[in-house]
């Protein structure tokens, strides 16, 4: 009588286990590429030799009677069907697993790792020992600082894909042995024969005696792979698994997004259904059409920014930063300008050694970018990966609750490495938005040799764009009552002084401005009516619409700036004034304190441009200064006295 069988072992009348358990209900919410993710970073932290780990995912066909011990497991599969077919909840779930385990031929997933060292301790059955850890253990791990897993967690995943919640672990460790067990994740069942209130865990084993030991061979489940006499790892089956349309590439871009850098760096290859993923050939799996069309737009956007960072070329800066005195991280950072800033995720990806992402930190930038940090493997590596959550996507510093002293150590040095990232990316971008470059498009803007004779027609040499774009409206000449019967004249505006000389009308109270670029900025009344001497009647002040406006800067150290435009109004008097858009809706005024148009100096007046001609279809450009060398976005305010 053979040893080998499933066994499912009882919970000795005390807990009842479903299916729906907290190590599976975490992997549910997307579960192929928790599983991409999963397998890579358990075949990455086995890693043996020189050669890059290669991770194998492939598709085959195994006749049902192949599968080992596949009608006791259909059995028992059959009894938490029959106990539980009254429950509305889990009563579908279990149809489906008694409909895959009875299919003729099944559809299986394996999983295969080379150039690892495989799983040590197959014939070892006990705690400590990595294939016992892997198989009976659950939140056990022994694995250390430098791995990217170690909550004893992830593996649950290979069983959430399973469409019979069943999986083979089978491995060819460099230690000179072999073997494998098949594990089952059901819900706890009546046991034939045995008191009714006794049940099963939930959990069977397809192993050797009582004590569900390994079996000391190989797995060789699909006939078309077997490995060769020194080529050592571990080949996870999944029994049933569900090839939807699109399955390959949901994992290769999981393993982009999640292990670029150990891809790019030459540490993982991996291979999905024969789509071969390497340094070699991620460019044109990423620029390939079909894997465009499956990814949602943030999804794409992460994974080609990742890829464009680890360029070597002159677009992307790369920086060792400083943590404290035993750790240095590398950040890696490239901007974009206006054709290409939708390429931009404008936050900087966290990626630790065994160079697997974790998450993300956003530094509030308001210039287009994409960022990259990489932990090595160091004390901070360590500390991190201490207060990772299970699903290794977040730090989290309320795990250490416990350990208080740890917890103000582990703290401390998060936010050191947050300050450095977020300090770098800022003063990158400050410092580069003073270099010199041009604006496509720019020239068609400037005034050409025959409207202006003393200014050139080349293209201008500028900054960075300030302005953000203003929505175009159609222009509409502003209404003005008639006096008299006929109409003959226009009523005009009259206003009224007060003591101080300011409009009767009080001003809004606006809230206490952040520091702005003008050091005594003037409040502006919300009356655009200007009023003369007395109550004398005067022009009103109309706000022009519909104009486009190209705002650059020509020299951040002494404040200058060009605004080009193209007038849509024939106007005798107008009037040019700049405003900073501040937080929100605050816009605070900034004193011009010289300028000119189109080469020939203008009048300022209260900081602003006043007695401008402008004739319609005319293109301006406008050189002024103002007393600040930070850069700000700004507003263009242009009226016209009617």
């Amino acid at each position: 009588m053979t040893t080998q069988k499933w066994r499912f072992p009882d919970n000795n009348y005390t807990s009842e286990n479903g299916l729906d358990t907290s190590d599976m209900e975490m992997f549910k919410k997307d579960p192929v590429s928790s599983l991409a993710r999963e397998i890579c970073q358990n075949s990455i932290d086995a890693a043996f030799g020189e050669k890059p780990v290669r991770v194998e995912f492939s598709l085959f066909q195994v006749a049902r009677g192949e599968v080992p011990g596949v009608d006791d497991l259909a059995a028992q599969i059959d009894a938490c069907y029959k106990y539980k077919k009254d429950s509305p909840k889990e009563e579908p779930t279990l149809r489906e697993l008694k409909k895959s385990i009875s299919r003729d031929t099944i559809t299986c997933l394996r999983v295969s790792d080379f150039n690892t060292s495989g799983i040590f301790g197959v014939k070892v059955n006990k705690s400590g020992v990595p294939f016992y850890d892997l198989t009976k253990g659950s939140g056990v791990s022994n694995k250390g600082g430098s791995s990217g897993g170690s909550k004893g967690i992830g593996k649950f995943a290979s069983f959430v894909v399973s469409t019979t919640n069943t999986v083979f672990y089978s491995t060819k460790a460099n230690d000179g042995t072999s073997g494998f067990i098949g594990i089952s994740k059901l819900r706890s069942a009546p046991i034939p024969g045995k008191d009714e209130n006794l049940l099963t865990l939930g959990v069977g084993y397809y192993a050797e005696t009582e004590k569900n030991l390994p079996i000391l061979r190989e797995l060789h489940l699909d006939k078309g792979f077997v490995r060769s006499e020194n080529q050592y790892g571990t080949d996870v089956y999944i029994i049933g698994f569900n090839n939807f349309k699109g399955w390959q590439y949901d994992i290769i871009a999981k393993v982009l997004e999640s292990f670029m850098v150990a891809v790019m760096c030459g540490g993982l290859e991996v291979i999905v259904d024969g789509i071969v993923v390497n340094q070699n050939t991620v460019s044109s799996i990423i620029y390939d059409e079909v894997f465009q069309g499956g990814r949602g737009k943030i999804e794409y956007r992460e994974i080609r920014a990742q890829y464009e960072l680890l360029q070597n070329d002159e677009s992307v800066i790369v920086k060792e930063l400083p943590i404290d005195e035993n750790n240095t991280v590398t950040v890696y950072l490239k901007q974009y300008g206006q054709q290409d800033e939708s390429n931009a995720t404008k936050h900087c990806v966290m990626v630790r050694y065994p160079y697997m992402k974790i998450t993300y930190i956003n530094p509030g930038a308001f210039l287009p970018f994409s960022a990259l940090c990489v932990i090595h493997d160091n004390e901070l590596n360590k500390k991190l990966r201490a207060i990772e959550n299970p699903q290794h996507t977040d730090w989290e510093i309320k795990r250490l609750n416990d350990f208080p002293d740890e917890k103000r150590a582990t703290r401390k040095i998060k936010k050191a490495l947050e300050t450095a990232v977020n300090d770098f990316i800022k003063e990158i971008l400050r410092a580069s938005s003073g270099e010199t470059t041009d604006i496509e498009g720019a020239g068609e803007y400037l005034p050409s040799q025959d409207e202006v004779g003393n200014v050139s027609g080349s293209t201008i040499s500028t900054e960075q764009v300030l302005i953000k774009p203003m929505k175009i409206v159609k222009p509409q000449t502003p209404k003005t009552a008639k006096a008299g019967e006929a109409g003959e004249t226009y009523e005009f505006g009259e206003g009224e002084l007060v003591e101080n000389g300011e409009s009767g009308k009080k001003p809004r109270k606006k809230p206490k401005p952040k520091p702005q670029p003008n050091p005594n900025p003037k409040s502006e009344p919300k009356d655009q009516t200007e009023v003369g001497p007395g109550k004398s009647p005067v022009l009103k002040k109309v706000p022009l619409s519909g104009m486009r406006y190209r705002t650059v800067v020509t020299n951040k150290v002494t404040g200058k700036y060009d605004c080009i435009f193209t007038s849509q109004y024939d106007e005798n008097d107008c009037e040019f004034a700049i405003r900073l858009c501040g937080e929100a809706a605050d816009k605070y005024p900034v004193d011009i304190l010289s300028a000119s148009i189109d080469g020939v100096e203008c009048t300022v007046q209260d900081g602003k441009i006043v007695g401008m001609k402008i004739e319609k279809g005319k293109t301006y450009k406008i050189s002024y200064s103002v007393n600040s060398t930070e850069m700000f976005a700004s507003e263009v305010i242009l009226s016209a006295y009617r």
